[in-house]
């Protein structure tokens, strides 16, 4: 009896294995240990998309009686909150699933609580104001997303950014002498890391509203 159960664990591990490919690693088939790599459902547009989350499952022998471990492994566009809410919410609903198998439902458990929460949240690191303001504001400023981290900034804060840095540039080269290195090489690296290894999308507010309207999800 022991050996059938374990024969069907292993066979639902296959079926999250099978549902996600590459995006799936099996660490370990029983008792299960998987890491599922789960994006929103906007995830062919990677323009549109602002959170992904790096799922741990890890179960005892005693699976499904008790119900596994789920964390984060690692996430891009959760802050501690959002990231706590879609935790919290992915065990409760392990613990409603005990006795039964569960582990492809944890994982679509989680996808679509991201796409729930796809969409810009916090404030601009530059400035320090809300990226999207709750009153929707119409007049609110475009925003630009690092595609390497999912970290988002205002556009006009960013162009601040690069103008300051150019004023530096200019000041130093104002400087300069045969032994003086200036900041140029160093303003230009960080230009071919935010154009190049960071690229960036420019939005408005307009191409989010549909998510920050009507929210499912208040975190």
């Amino acid at each position: 009896m022991a050996a059938e159960a374990e024969e069907e664990v292993r066979l639902e591990v296959e079926a999250v294995a099978a549902m996600y490919g590459e995006d799936c690693r099996v660490v370990c088939d029983f008792p299960p240990h998987l890491v599922v790599h789960v994006r929103p459902n906007t995830a062919d547009d990677s323009s549109q998309q602002f959170v992904e989350l790096f799922l741990g499952i890890k179960a005892s022998s005693q699976y499904p009686k008790e119900p596994p471990h789920v964390c984060a492994v690692e996430s891009k566009g959760l802050d501690e909150n959002r990231q706590a809410y879609l935790i919290s919410s992915i065990q409760n609903k392990a613990k409603e699933l005990s006795d039964y198998p569960m582990l492809v439902t944890l994982c679509e458990e989680a996808g679509e609580i991201l796409s729930n929460m796809n969409h810009p949240a916090g404030d601009c690191p530059l400035c320090l104001y809300p990226l999207v303001p709750e009153d929707n504001d119409s007049s609110a400023l475009s925003f630009m997303k690092l595609m390497s981290c999912y970290h988002c900034f205002h556009s006009d804060c960013i162009m601040r950014w690069w103008g300051w840095l150019q004023i530096d540039d200019d000041d130093a080269d104002s400087k300069k002498n045969g032994t003086v290195v200036t900041g140029g090489a160093r303003n230009f690296g960080l230009f071919f890391l935010l154009k190049s290894s960071f690229f960036c999308c420019t939005y408005s507010l307009e191409q989010v509203s549909c998510r920050i309207k009507t929210p499912q999800v208040s975190v």
